[in-house]
């Protein structure tokens, strides 16, 4: 298996883990120390601070991956993953087709860092939020 297809496989472990709310799944694909940043910038070292940040937000939300590159480094593997976020807001309010961009950093198969792209700020914007 090659180093893109392993990054890919330790990703989806990961963002399913995240989608079915499994803070000790998702965190055992991270690092120690491992930096997850989102706009603002807000940043989490813990899946279960992240989830606990979102879950007053969202009733419900799932990340689903499209397409995955390589960025050559020496000392990681660094792969972006385009993809889009549905869900609905904790006022029952349905979203979909969220663009973003995830920027992962990979080190002897576990996350290092995960920084994020998203379109989620100018939907809210739309919808005066």
């Amino acid at each position: 298996m090659n180093e893109l297809e392993r990054a890919r496989r330790l990703i989806g472990r990961f963002i399913q883990a995240v989608n079915d709310r499994d803070a000790p799944r998702a965190q055992a694909c991270l690092a120690p120390g491992a930096r997850l940043i989102f706009p603002g910038p807000t940043v989490f070292h813990e899946v279960a601070d992240f989830l606990a940040w979102s879950g007053p937000r969202y009733e419900s939300v799932l990340y689903t991956y499209g397409p995955m590159e390589r960025a050559e480094r020496t000392d990681a593997t660094v792969v972006y993953a385009q993809g889009v976020v549905s869900g609905v807001f904790a006022d029952g309010v349905v979203f979909e087709g969220v663009r973003y961009v995830d920027r992962f950093e990979i080190v002897e198969d576990l996350i290092v860092s995960k920084e994020v792209w998203s379109d989620m700020g100018d939907r809210l914007r739309k919808l005066g939020r």
